[in-house]
């Protein structure tokens, strides 16, 4: 009888060891989850950043090229309206004033 009650709490405290050995294993494995749960979060983060970042730089350069484009656009225009008018100045004055005079 001696024995068997021997046994008997040798199987409790084997059983006991085996819960609290599995209920460290499942804490251990959270803990793991919740590293591994942060370092995807932390990568994605990370990248996203990086996508914004180069997104940023690509749209910055986009409209710098285009404010260049239009701004030599500009200056053509400007150039060419410039010419006009010397070419033309004296031919526009002297139509102005026959249109008011005569109008």
């Amino acid at each position: 009888m001696q024995e068997l009650l021997a046994k008997i709490i040798e199987m409790d405290a084997n059983a006991r060891r085996i819960k609290q050995a599995a209920e460290q294993d499942k804490l251990n494995s959270e803990a793991e989850i919740e590293e591994l749960r942060q370092k995807i979060y932390d990568d994605y983060i990370k990248r996203a950043k990086e996508r914004v970042e180069k997104n940023i730089a690509v749209d910055r350069q986009l409209a710098q090229e285009e404010y260049d484009a239009y701004k030599d656009q500009a200056e053509r225009i400007k150039t060419e309206l410039n010419e006009s008018y010397k070419q033309n100045k004296d031919r526009w004055v002297s139509e102005i004033v026959n249109n008011v005079i005569s109008g």
